[in-house]
């Protein structure tokens, strides 16, 4: 059985309830300090209101970022319980995988949220789900899905890929490019299944994929250093 590390939906009401306690410590502080250093806080309290605003957009969209389901829960229950049931799909496919692979659910890599990443000696794997309803189509060189356009998606995917090649060559001293892959976890076969060196595949596919791979061997000393780093700053 594969070493597996967090589970679709464990962390999000511990992680939403921290971000939350961080945006109300944060705003209570700017609120004072500024008001402290002003020399009317009641004349300038407009000017303080705007920079706290500001200030507080970009911290809600960075928590956002590495959040996103927690935020969808809050705003989109009904699409939220549904995509956690695809995520949960995914991970108990991923789980069948043998003891030689690290599997990584939901975390927090460089400010990029990652939905699941395996490690294997067989290559590093980014994996995202595409939650869209309807056939894939190739239109004006993008992905879409359901007339649905998944530029954000695979742009986010290969962007995390790149990330990790990047670590792993200037941590570990080894040149090894994470393989992407999209899963579509409630089809029964995909009309696309390259997409710009991304992989798309069904979820009956996908641990064939991954154990069919043989150009990205790794050896298992780099696997299990890499997995321990990920799991000692990212978890």
């Amino acid at each position: 059985m594969a070493y597996i590390e967090g589970y679709p939906g464990a962390k999000i009401k511990s992680t939403t309830a921290k971000h939350w306690g961080f945006i109300v410590i944060v705003t209570v502080m700017l609120v004072g300090i500024m008001a402290y250093l002003s020399k009317d806080w009641r004349a300038e309290l407009p000017s303080i209101i705007f920079t706290v605003s500001i200030i507080l957009a970009i911290v809600i969209f960075v928590f956002f970022k590495v959040n996103p389901m927690g935020w969808r829960k809050l705003l989109m229950r009904s699409s939220f319980d549904r995509m956690l049931r695809l995520d949960r799909m995914v991970a108990d496919i991923l789980s069948q995988l043998d003891d030689t692979h690290f599997i990584f659910h939901d975390i927090t890599f460089e400010l990029f949220h990652i939905e699941n990443l395996v490690i294997s000696p067989r290559g590093i794997f980014v994996i995202s789900k595409i939650g869209n309803e309807g056939q894939l189509q190739i239109k004006d060189k993008s992905l879409y899905a359901g007339g649905e356009l998944l530029d954000k998606l695979t742009g986010n995917v290969w962007r995390v890929c790149h990330l990790i090649n990047i670590v792993i060559d200037k941590g570990f001293k080894e040149k090894i490019m994470p393989k992407p892959v999209l899963v579509v976890p409630e089809a029964g076969s995909v009309a696309v299944k390259n997409f710009e060196g991304i992989t798309i595949t069904t979820l009956d596919k996908l641990n064939e994929f991954i154990e069919t791979q043989k150009d990205s061997k790794i050896s298992q000393e780099l696997v299990e250093r890499f997995a321990f780093y990920i799991k000692k700053r990212y978890t």
